[in-house]
């Protein structure tokens, strides 16, 4: 492809392992950091595709970034094992997989937007990486959203951490011109991984929607909504989606689209369900290669083909977004 040729609505680069610069970083709500990567020119990635990071694999500095004393073999490349060691988190020794949030060109290159929370070794070895760094990524991996042939309203809700991807299919919708409102789900207020202009008023169990920072403009209409009611809806994100929906748009044709955790889907699918209407997910699943190899990411999914009627799909290479309808809840 080359420069300033507008890719089909379907392609995608090959995935690739890359060397990607951290050109910024910022801390948000909740444990998460904003970090945006330098990519190629030619990068070219979809709404829901995800990047395989590869953390630091030193138990040295991976110690180092966790500020906790481990005992080491001399000139050996792993901590002697005992029972404390046993007994924490394990080494960050597989990629990671995270998801694309934002992807905006930027001169003679791409910059390529993730959003990180910080739970375990490597997602803080990742977190805590400095300006200038450089990380090991393969990717653009998996499958994308897919934006509806007609123009319906598209109601995207995400939870925690799992509302990145669905910041970068508002985008690639705003583009498309179709009509997109997005509701974001937390805990709290302070969980909240977004840039806010100032904090939000409580609305109870009103949508209202809310205004972000121009750092993390969305090109729609978004409404918060935390469990505590602290900030925004007083509820869950599929809550308030659905009292939007019962307020706004009772009677439109709606194509629903979710990630976050699979609580929150599964009321999505529910949801979608009941209103007769499509619903595509991003899985969230532990990962290994990411590339159809380790086989650790597989999920039970409808199969009118197969004589269980159901069979196992990887979510790295089958996915991680699926239509929500196939999938069998366990």
């Amino acid at each position: 492809m080359g420069p300033g040729t507008r890719p089909r609505e379907n392609e995608t680069s090959a995935a690739r392992r890359l060397e990607m610069p951290l050109l910024a970083r910022r801390d948000v709500g909740g444990g998460h950091v904003r970090l945006v990567l330098g990519a190629p020119a030619d990068w070219v990635s979809r709404p829901g595709q995800f990047i395989n990071v590869r953390c630091e694999s030193d138990p040295q500095a991976a110690a180092a970034a966790q500020r906790r004393p481990l005992e080491y073999r001399e000139g050996g490349d792993w901590p002697t094992a005992t029972g404390l060691e046993l007994g924490r988190r394990r080494w960050p020794v597989v990629r990671r997989p995270i998801s694309v949030s934002r992807v905006r060109a930027d001169g003679d290159g791409v910059r390529v937007e993730v959003l990180v929370r910080k739970v375990g070794t490597g997602t803080h070895w990742l977190a805590g990486r400095p300006v200038r760094a450089t990380l090991d990524v393969v990717g653009p991996l998996g499958n994308h959203f897919t934006p509806p042939e007609d123009d319906r309203l598209c109601v995207l809700v995400g939870g925690g951490c799992g509302m990145a991807p669905l910041v970068g299919l508002a985008d690639h919708l705003a583009d498309l011109g179709r009509e997109t409102f997005l509701v974001v789900g937390a805990a709290t207020a302070d969980d909240v991984p977004l840039a806010l202009d100032g904090r939000p008023e409580p609305t109870g169990k009103d949508p209202v929607p809310c205004s972000v920072a121009s750092e993390a403009e969305i090109p729609t209409e978004t409404v918060l909504a935390t469990d505590d009611g602290s900030v925004g809806f007083a509820g869950t994100a599929v809550a308030a989606a659905e009292r939007y929906i019962e307020q706004v748009a009772a009677k439109r044709p709606l194509a629903l689209y979710g990630c976050g955790p699979e609580p929150m889907l599964r009321a999505l699918a529910d949801l979608a369900r009941r209103r007769q209407v499509p619903c595509q997910v991003s899985l969230e699943e532990f990962m290994g290669c990411g590339i159809g190899v380790c086989l650790s990411c597989v999920r039970k999914m409808r199969d009118p083909a197969s004589e269980a009627g159901w069979t196992y799909r990887l979510t790295c290479r089958d996915g991680p977004v699926v239509e929500a309808a196939d999938i069998i809840w366990e």
